[in-house]
């Protein structure tokens, strides 16, 4: 400001506080220059009334470093190329790695989860800092923030333990709630990880059922595994999983390539399987399948990443471009190529239609009606052909592809209801 200015008709002097009156919101002010304002603005808008009420106090207190702090939300926090959740993940790690800042550690944490961030994202942001800034500075984090992220994130009140567990030439990361009975084995979607079952996970483990998911190899965790040759070596990765865990039979769900990889284990392991779930498969590939493998080997992976977010998801969530959306779009383009042709060719070979006649146990065939990959038609062609055991076919309306991710809830009401009514058989 000038050593005199004149704003909506009153001098003000060089020096004289900006802060807005008490008893006004912050961005009424009349005597603020326009990035100030804006500064309250963004500053509302990031964090609530209350950071710019903090905010406030400070230009009260220290006008020269109030001002800064407001130039600071108005024009860096005001720019667009980052969004409220990346500004605030982003500052978490600078925060994280100059250390003893825990009062604003909290208001970014507070202002990230507000914006869609997750549990995981901020604690890969403060193991992110430790390979920078050294453990000290991170473990000191998460002890200032862990009451904050408890309250606002509460996990599931039963917890869950992640533990590797070694599968002959490779080791692989396991979710396990451990709760009791015969436990449900999550089996998730080519590309994705066990993390895609998050949103399900919990609801299905509050009642105290086991719930376990792992990563596939050459996924998640389980990258650099040796390649997977077929959908019979992800079965045996599976049986593998289950005699170290000293687990006798479970039941096994599976989504997308994950469904493939359980009907392959009810019908080669029948004495391991005690009811099968299948979402968003297919019991037959279609043709279209091998091409991803050599599409990417040719174009690489960034090629695929659009059209796979299309098919996956409603247009809508992609335009909000929720948790859901950011994950898959970032297992997909972080994706090996090597790794995804594998997986594909594995896909591509899927031919169990036939064979379906042969299960004997509680199955639940379970279809996204807007799923552009697994048609109704083709999940219904499963439920058919199980001719001789109780198969239940059933939609999700609106359901995807993803709807594991993107419809959660109508997802984890239909997978419990079915849990409940083996468990009664």
């Amino acid at each position: 400001m000038s050593p005199s200015e004149h704003v909506n008709g009153e001098q003000v002097q060089a020096g004289q506080k900006t802060s807005p009156p008490n008893g006004q919101k912050p961005a009424a002010s009349s005597a603020m220059r326009a990035v100030e304002q804006i500064g309250y603005h963004e500053a509302t808008r990031f964090g609530g009334h209350h950071l710019a009420e903090n905010v406030s106090r400070v230009v009260d207190q220290n006008p020269g470093l109030g001002r800064s702090i407001l130039e600071a939300f108005g024009v860096n926090l005001a720019n667009t190329v980052f969004s409220y959740r990346e500004w605030a993940l982003m500052t978490i790690g600078v925060l994280t790695a100059m250390g003893d800042t825990g009062d604003q550690l909290n208001v970014y944490v507070r202002g990230a989860i507000q914006h869609g961030a997750t549990r995981e994202e901020i604690q890969d942001v403060f193991k992110h800092a430790n390979s920078f800034s050294g453990a000290p500075r991170s473990v000191n984090a998460v002890r200032a923030t862990w009451s904050l992220i408890s309250s606002l994130l509460p996990e599931n009140p039963l917890g869950y333990k992640e533990h590797i567990v070694r599968l002959g030439d490779h080791d692989t990361l396991v979710r396990d709630s451990s709760g009791s009975g015969v436990p449900i084995i999550l089996i998730h979607a080519l590309s994705m990880d066990s993390r895609m079952w998050r949103e399900v996970f919990l609801p299905m483990a509050a009642n105290g059922s086991r719930i376990i998911a792992y990563d596939l190899r050459g996924h998640g965790y389980a990258r650099g595994a040796p390649l997977t040759e077929s959908l019979e070596h992800l079965c045996k990765d599976l049986e593998l999983l289950l005699d170290n865990m000293g687990i006798e039979a479970a039941d096994i769900y599976g989504a997308s390539y994950g469904g493939a990889v359980a009907q392959y284990f009810a019908l080669d392991y029948p004495h391991r399987t005690r009811s099968l779930a299948v979402l968003a498969t297919a019991g037959k590939a279609p043709e279209v399948l091998g091409t991803r493998a050599t599409r990417a080997e040719q174009d690489g992976m960034d090629s695929l990443v659009a059209e796979s977010v299309i098919r996956w998801f409603l247009p809508e969530t992609i335009a909000e471009d929720t948790w859901c959306v950011r994950y898959a779009r970032g297992c997909v383009r972080r994706a090996r190529v090597e790794e995804w042709a594998a997986a594909w060719r594995a896909m591509a070979t899927l031919d169990c239609l036939d064979r379906l006649k042969e299960l004997r146990i509680p199955v639940l065939v379970l279809s996204g009606r807007q799923d552009l990959s697994s048609t109704t038609p083709m999940m219904k062609a499963i439920a058919e052909a199980c001719k001789n055991t109780d198969a239940r076919f059933e939609e999700v309306d609106p359901g995807t592809h993803m709807m594991v991710m993107e419809q959660p809830k109508p997802v984890a009401d239909k997978l419990i209801a079915f849990r409940e009514a083996v468990d009664r058989k």
